[in-house]
């Protein structure tokens, strides 16, 4: 076992520094995420069932109101929100990076007729003009990108949506903060969440207080002493901080929610959903 290299590598990076390794394709990382995701009683990859029917019935009553709208559904994941807006009426792409869940989501519509694409792709790769009503974003995705990739998806968004058009999506606060210790920790198993073979793990999180963000950072040490490197970025935001970066793209008429079913804003809520408008 390279202990150097694991020492090396256990040292607090520069903020968002990324790693090398996949994750969101990796095809066991993305089986175990797609389990997650499909879990009614686990609300971590994906919203509970009830959460995300409170979701959709906001979204259809108060902000796609809308007419034959076409939809973007950024990092879709199984499908959850694209096939329940689908079934609605509305015309959706869902777009994501891991093969298994979209293979999965399609899998869910195959004996339905409804006017949905799905799409293995990295929405940072969007090259979309003006094609859709409203763009929407799940499970406060934006946070889990560095600073230059939230900026050149924002650009993207604004690019890919029509005059008018809105743009929906959540963010974590920092009272989120309470449930993040900075400690370290280790784990031991004949196979889980990182590989199906025996592994040894150690995570840490890092704060970088300069940028409101937590980076969870882990590494995977197999039985072939083959060492991997795994890091997730948590930005946290405020009405203030996600404003001035909205505006930044000419996005305006920005609304703030406590949750997206719609929830009456509170400083206190551990989300904060946005809907906002391309000028």
């Amino acid at each position: 076992m390279d202990i150097k290299k694991i020492i090396d590598l256990s040292k607090k990076p520069k903020l968002f520094e990324r790693s090398d390794q996949k994750f969101w394709d990796d095809p066991h990382i993305s089986k175990k995420m797609l389990e997650v995701h499909i879990d009614p009683e686990f609300d971590a990859a994906s919203r509970s069932y009830e959460f995300i029917e409170e979701s959709i019935d906001w979204l259809v009553e108060r902000i796609l109101t809308g007419e034959d709208q076409n939809i973007l559904d950024l990092g879709c994941g199984p499908g959850f929100y694209s096939k329940g807006l689908a079934e609605k009426g509305y015309s959706v792409t869902g777009i994501d990076l891991s093969k298994r869940s979209i293979e999965y989501a399609k899998e869910q519509i195959e004996s339905e007729e409804l006017d949905v694409e799905y799409k293995v792709q990295n929405f940072l790769e969007l090259d979309y003009d003006q094609k859709y009503d409203a763009v929407i974003m799940m499970y406060c995705e934006l946070g889990a990108l560095t600073n230059q990739e939230r900026d050149k998806l924002l650009e993207k968004v604004n690019n890919a949506l029509k005059p008018g058009g809105v743009f929906v999506f959540d963010v974590f606060t920092a009272n989120k903060r309470e449930e993040h210790e900075l400690n370290k920790s280790w784990d031991a198993v004949q196979q889980g969440f990182w590989a199906g073979n025996p592994y040894v793990s150690l995570t840490e999180t890092f704060f970088y207080p300069e940028a409101d963000t937590y980076l969870n950072q882990t590494i995977v040490v197999n039985e072939d002493d083959e060492i991997s490197l795994y890091r997730i970025y948590e930005h946290y935001y405020d009405k203030g901080t996600i404003t001035k970066v909205l505006d930044n793209f000419g996005f305006i008429n920005h609304s703030f929610y406590s949750d997206l079913t719609g929830k009456k804003y509170s400083p206190n809520s551990r989300t904060l959903a946005v809907v906002t408008e391309k000028l």
